[in-house]
């Protein structure tokens, strides 16, 4: 994989680069500090993988960067890496045509998991960006890593349902919710309500 880090804090490119190159198979990197720099090297270097601040010197910030970015790297995932978790912010990337909405705050795991989801082509994003997007509603396609009707059985256990409403409410039996359930515990490692509960902001699959 071809990997381009643009950020004007070369501890930030260093440590984004040890940590990509123990956890992906990189074969080879390029770094920029501002995005006229990275304009340039994207005519000439087939990127994979773009890592793109939107807090930049020189005159152009991340967000225009992205849109000209994408231009030249059409089939490149490009995921904004800031330390601004804001939703505007979020919103116009996702309309530039961003992969993903990354916060620098992420742990290393959180990083990780995101990144796979971005090169397996889902889109990662706060849930209201999306929701504005597809209508999707309070079950939307995340990258937590369970299937779209465990999600909702997910969800409405988070929200205090008992086993009997939430077969009621998705029209399939109290059994099929239990086995939804213990196979959603075994997937996040955890069978604990409140464990689920912090699983659910972290994603941010609605207001707990």
């Amino acid at each position: 994989m071809n990997l381009m880090i643009v950020d004007d804090h070369e501890i930030v490119r260093d440590g984004l680069s040890l940590l990509l190159e123990q956890s992906f198979c990189i074969d080879s990197i390029l770094y920029a500090s501002e995005g006229y720099e990275a304009i340039k090297l994207a005519e000439t270097f087939s990127a994979d993988l773009v890592l793109l601040d939107v807090s930049m010197p020189g005159g152009l910030d991340g967000i225009s960067t992205l849109e000209k970015m994408r231009q030249l790297l059409p089939n490149a995932k490009i995921a904004i890496f800031s330390m601004h978790d804001d939703i505007g912010c979020q919103r116009q990337a996702y309309e530039k045509g961003a992969d993903g909405y990354l916060v620098k705050q992420l742990k290393r795991e959180e990083l990780i998991h995101s990144l796979d989801q971005i090169l397996a082509g889902r889109k990662v994003f706060s849930s209201t960006v999306l929701d504005e997007d597809t209508g999707a509603g309070t079950f939307i396609d995340l990258d937590l890593p369970i299937s779209k009707r465990e999600k909702e059985v997910f969800i409405l256990t988070v929200m205090g349902y008992s086993q009997k409403d939430i077969a009621e409410k998705l029209d399939i039996s109290v059994k099929t919710v239990e086995n939804h359930r213990q196979n959603i515990g075994e997937k996040l490692g955890t069978h604990k309500r409140y464990d689920w509960v912090d699983t659910a902001r972290k994603y941010q699959l609605f207001s707990v």
